[in-house]
């Protein structure tokens, strides 16, 4: 895997957990175990895609 692979792999899993953060935090209702799944699936989901 290449280093801009796993840069775009980090910035996929970033923007995801911070995308769930704010869609939560617009109804008061923050959790961070959601947030640290969300960010899983993505690690998943960007890993699977890299490894071809």
């Amino acid at each position: 895997m290449k280093s801009i692979d796993a840069s775009f792999a980090a910035i996929a899993v970033f923007s995801a957990v911070m995308l769930t953060y704010r869609w939560l935090s617009l109804y008061g209702k923050t959790d961070y175990v959601i947030n640290f799944y969300a960010g899983m699936l993505v690690a998943a989901i960007a890993l699977l895609i890299l490894r071809r």
